[in-house]
């Protein structure tokens, strides 16, 4: 991959050695909050709002999707403590500008209002709620899964295949919590180099969560690393044959890199289709911020949402590492 950009090595820099930096105590009480898409965003495209118990689901359309194009679902990141913020949306109007027709965003009740449980069982029971109010068997779905979002994404895609509810063309994550317990040894390497995630605080939440989930302990080795599939706090020990094609995208400064890298690792030896690209020397969730290397990854995602496997392959510019 080319030499990182000026700007990205001076955004590191100024979260890596000053006060602004995100390694603080997290608080979710105070993060409870959400934000409505931008006026912007509103005035060129379609929104529509479709209110559900406890949570809600955000219609993003270009004008010119049809009932035919392809849908996106988008569980954002937040680490279940927040709401859809003002990057969230713009990620949302960023892939609409590059081509990518509609993007369904599924705010979920947040923690500590609701368990984790409670959410996990909002997600699937308001999805396919949703699917099948208004989705045809034309369209195609894909998933998109950002970081705790990968959580959400992957137990909603383990429990349709289980009961063989949904078909899921592709599944995405990018910057993915793959195990809550952070328990992979790898971290110990990349928690020096990340300037935003507070490994810490992440573990303390993990637990909290994990015990608010009845089958938690059955599916804990002696270690108390989480193993069985079906846990959806650990979704990088679920079976990969059960899952889409998938595509991750990570960072090299990044705690969450270790377990992605493990993922890969596994696929590597499954009947399964698994791509994988590490953005070098770039932190967590990188595409947030107005860098040249946040372009790239938004080129190359929108290519992978709109064209076909093979055609997106040639042209998309894949600067990443390619598995």
């Amino acid at each position: 991959m080319p030499k990182s950009s000026l700007v990205s090595r001076m955004l590191y820099y100024y979260l890596k050695h000053t006060e602004a930096t995100y390694k603080k105590p997290i608080d979710p009480a105070r993060e409870n909050i959400s934000l409505y898409p931008p006026k912007k965003l509103c005035s060129n495209y379609k929104i529509e709002l479709k209110r559900y118990t406890e949570g809600r689901i955000w219609i993003c359309e270009t004008q010119t999707a049809g009932n035919d194009d392809s849908t996106i679902l988008y569980f954002y990141g937040s680490g279940l403590i927040q709401g859809p913020r003002k990057q969230h949306w713009k990620c949302i109007e960023d892939l609409l500008q590059r081509g990518v027709p509609r993007i369904v965003l599924v705010e979920a009740p947040l923690f500590p209002s609701y368990t984790i449980s409670s959410i996990l069982d909002w997600c699937l029971e308001t999805t396919k709620e949703f699917v099948n109010e208004l989705m045809s068997k034309e369209n195609r779905l894909k998933v998109l899964g950002e970081g705790s979002g990968a959580w959400l994404a992957y137990n909603m895609l383990y429990r349709f295949e289980k009961k063989h509810l949904l078909q899921v063309d592709e599944l995405i994550l990018l910057c993915p919590w793959l195990d809550a317990s952070l328990s992979n040894p790898w971290i110990d390497e990349a928690e020096v180099l990340d300037p935003i995630n507070n490994r810490s605080e992440w573990t303390r939440l993990g637990e909290i969560w994990q015990s608010q989930i009845p089958s938690a302990l059955e599916n804990e080795t002696a270690e108390g690393i989480l193993k069985k599939p079906n846990n959806p706090l650990a979704p990088i020990y679920m079976d990969l044959r059960q899952t889409p094609p998938t595509r991750v995208y990570t960072a090299e400064y990044d705690i969450f890199r270790a377990d992605a890298v493990k993922l890969r690792q596994k696929a590597a030896s499954e009947p399964v289709i698994f791509n994988y690209y590490e953005y070098e020397k770039m932190i967590h969730c990188w595409y947030h911020y107005d860098l040249p290397e946040s372009k790239l990854l938004l080129d190359q995602l929108a290519a992978t949402l709109t064209q076909p496997i093979s055609e997106w392959e040639k042209t998309a510019e894949l600067d990443g590492k390619f598995w």
